[in-house]
């Protein structure tokens, strides 16, 4: 009786740790499309090659450097949680407008606590495997990492296909997913704004997150496979599938 108790209790450990494992590869590829995404979109070079690109100074009447100036303004408030007001030195905005960049501000923090928390925890891995167990083990962590590597590889692979089909329509389902209203859809008499973000801004810098992504993969990968014989003998060695 009491063997077959202490069989529950290891099963239920295996299965508990198993979906521990199995939660930290989802949250890690979720912390690396959240990295992807706040890098690209700090990348303020990308939004200077579309103000060049589709001639935004002729369209809103704006130099480059204001217009660069009012994009700045931008991603600062949507990232900074201490800043609770959006102002634009050269355009209107409703409350429709601001009501909506509130929103988008929302989702952006959150991308940043996910990003914070996936750092604290790499951290607090690191820092109890030196001091606790006495070593690290990059080859179990490698292994996790390439498994979210091809969670990566399945997401790509779908908003790759979304981008190509269509990607008006799929900028205009995720506002419908992330979105309660439809506030989203600008008018530009009175939130003459929406001139300066056109809808190609998007498409780049969403493409420039993919390639992002891509990088990220690739590099995981690398470092898996270099490692593949050194991470298949500690498999072995502690009972874990490869």
């Amino acid at each position: 009786m009491e063997k077959s108790n202490v069989n529950i209790i290891k099963k239920e450990k295996s299965i508990i740790k198993n979906l521990a494992k199995f939660a930290w590869i989802i949250y890690s590829s979720i912390a690396a499309i959240c990295i992807a995404a706040i890098t690209i979109i700090n990348s303020t070079w990308i939004y200077k090659l579309v103000v060049k690109k589709y001639d935004l100074t002729t369209i809103t009447g704006l130099s480059e450097q204001a217009l660069m100036r009012e994009y700045r303004g931008l991603i600062n408030y949507l990232q900074n949680p201490f800043v609770d007001k959006l102002r634009f030195d050269n355009f209107a905005m409703s409350t429709y407008g601001e009501v909506h960049f509130y929103e988008v501000k929302k989702i952006f923090i959150a991308l940043m606590i996910i990003v914070a928390i996936f750092i604290i925890a790499l951290a607090g891995w690191f820092i109890f495997n030196k001091y606790k167990k006495g070593s690290i083990n990059i080859r179990g962590l490698l292994k996790n990492f390439n498994n979210s590597a091809n969670l990566l590889i399945i997401f790509f692979i779908g908003i790759v296909v979304l981008y190509f089909i269509d990607f008006s329509w799929a900028f205009t389902m995720f506002h419908k997913i992330f979105f309660r209203n439809d506030y989203w859809i600008f008018d530009p008499r009175i939130d003459p704004i929406i001139i300066a973000l056109p809808e190609e801004l998007f498409m780049i810098c969403g493409g420039a997150i993919l390639i992002l992504l891509v990088f990220i993969v690739i590099a995981v990968k690398w470092g898996y496979y270099r490692n593949r014989n050194n991470i298949k003998s500690y498999s072995e060695n502690n009972g874990i599938e490869v």
